[in-house]
């Protein structure tokens, strides 16, 4: 409808109705003209930009995939239709035959083939010609995987040479290994390395006849491989790219948790230790003062509000560091006149802590049993991890994975740090870890013995080092 305005004249509106009014076609004339078109793979491979990846791998001109891009939308073949069914319209108007263009009413071929293709976008109406264009997207989409491979020529020519040395050709037998480091880099999961034989390489002549493999070699055979198969799907480098940013993502999640972690952890223990330096200081105190020795070593009591005949006084600095301790075990006296007086709030408080901490049966009044309680150093401990708890914090499988020590690569002689290399089975992605010195001679005799048997280890992703070799599987 965007095709068709306001007619200038009456003339030409005449002409327009007469062309939104135009007689489809027959279902037999279609299916008829649809075969005479050939809209199959020979059709898809001439309408291909030619060269647009070269034998080097480099994309001419860096233009977009235009032409993948008009197949697997329908376009270029919902076109050519269209150019087809307008000739024979305009070949029976010619012979007279045609509604459409009648008279002298002038025929625009344009607003023709604009309503053609309106009427029969492949987004819009489902009839016989919905497989063809499911198979020309499905050979768009083998296309598009095709051109992302070889387009990675220069990424794959640096891996080829950091497995050999100084650019030079890595045995055939090799190439196995290669293609996982592949598959690795570009973390598919073994999609990429399941395309190929496990002889692979016995496929791959070298020009010298060596059994050692210059890169150039590889990359004939291997451009000849990915233009006659169907070895990857641009869509699996698109899933992978999405999978590392989620596991970064998580990762990053993970370490912002364990810094918020580390940084309550380290107020906690701000808290603990500031009243464990003041408990053991009220504990020097108390142990030296005359009064509380009295009620520890000679068995006096403080009991009730009024001072007993012989007993304990009831104000003194042995009130004030008995009601000093109460507050550190997180029951303070109500404020009154004076901490050193034993009133009603001081007794209240011990009451309270009694109940909380005192000993099974003890009574309502400072003895020697309850303040041994009250002075031990391991049940203030006990009671701070209660009050003042450590957070919580599970590090999840993001941090702490189990992953395939592959070799160890450094330090093996003097260097301070030992490091692995490792591999997460499930996402295929390598790292370079710190193996404690105490594993070293482990890993090195289960990975010289090892006959196919992996030596697994247990991770930690943030502080990057390995941190327990798990027992043999054999």
């Amino acid at each position: 409808q965007g095709f068709i305005t306001k007619a200038s004249n009456p003339t030409q509106a005449r002409s327009n109705s007469c062309l939104i009014a135009m007689p489809p076609l027959t279902a037999r004339a279609d299916s008829e003209a649809l075969r005479n078109l050939g809209l199959d793979e020979t059709f898809f491979q001439r309408v291909l930009q030619p060269g647009v990846v070269n034998g080097s791998g480099v994309q001419h001109d860096m233009a977009p995939d235009y032409d993948i891009y008009l197949v697997e939308k329908g376009v270029m073949p919902l076109l050519l239709q269209g150019l087809d069914a307008l000739s024979r319209h305009v070949d029976k108007l010619g012979h007279g035959g045609g509604l459409s263009g009648g008279g002298k009413a002038p025929f625009n071929p344009l607003t023709w083939l604009a309503q053609y293709l309106l009427r029969n976008h492949p987004a819009k109406v489902k009839d016989h010609r919905t497989p063809m264009y499911q198979r020309l997207g499905e050979l768009a989409n083998i296309e598009r995987g095709r051109r992302c491979l070889l387009r990675r020529k220069s990424e794959m020519e640096q891996q080829w040479h950091e497995m050999s040395e100084d650019q030079s050709p890595i045995a055939l037998e090799d190439v196995p290994l290669y293609l996982h480091r592949l598959d690795e880099r570009w973390n598919l999961g073994g999609a990429f390395v399941q395309q190929f034989p496990a002889d692979a390489y016995r496929m791959i002549r070298s020009s010298d006849g060596d059994l050692k493999l210059p890169f150039a070699d590889f990359w004939d055979w291997f451009e000849g491989w990915v233009r006659q198969n169907d070895v990857l799907r641009a869509s699996a480098f698109d899933v992978a790219a999405r999978r590392k940013e989620e596991a970064e993502r998580q990762l990053k999640q993970a370490r912002e948790e364990l810094e918020h972690h580390e940084r309550v952890m380290h107020e906690v223990l701000e808290i603990r230790r500031d009243l464990e330096e003041e408990f053991a200081s009220l504990s020097a105190d108390l142990y030296t003062n005359e009064v509380i020795t009295q009620i520890i070593n000679k068995g006096a009591v403080i009991q009730g509000l009024e001072e007993q005949e012989g007993g304990p006084p009831l104000q003194g600095d042995h009130i004030h560091l008995v009601v000093a301790m109460l507050r550190l075990w997180g029951f303070p006296a109500a404020e009154s006149l004076s901490d050193d007086v034993w009133d009603e709030t001081a007794s209240s408080a011990w009451v309270q802590w009694l109940e909380v901490h005192g000993p099974v049966g003890a009574q309502p009044r400072v003895d020697s049993v309850s303040l041994r309680v009250l002075m031990d150093q391991d049940a203030f401990q006990a009671y701070l991890a209660i009050a003042h708890p450590a957070p919580e914090f599970d590090a999840g499988d993001e941090v702490m994975r189990t992953m395939k020590v592959h070799n160890i690569l450094v330090g093996e002689d003097d260097d301070i740090d030992v490091v692995v290399e490792v591999v997460d089975e499930e996402t295929g992605q390598r790292k370079q870890l710190v193996l404690p010195e105490a594993q070293v001679e482990e890993v090195r005799r289960r990975l010289a013995a090892s006959k196919g048997v992996p030596v697994l280890a247990r991770v930690d992703l943030f502080s990057q080092r390995v941190t327990s070799i798990l027992p043999s599987l054999a």
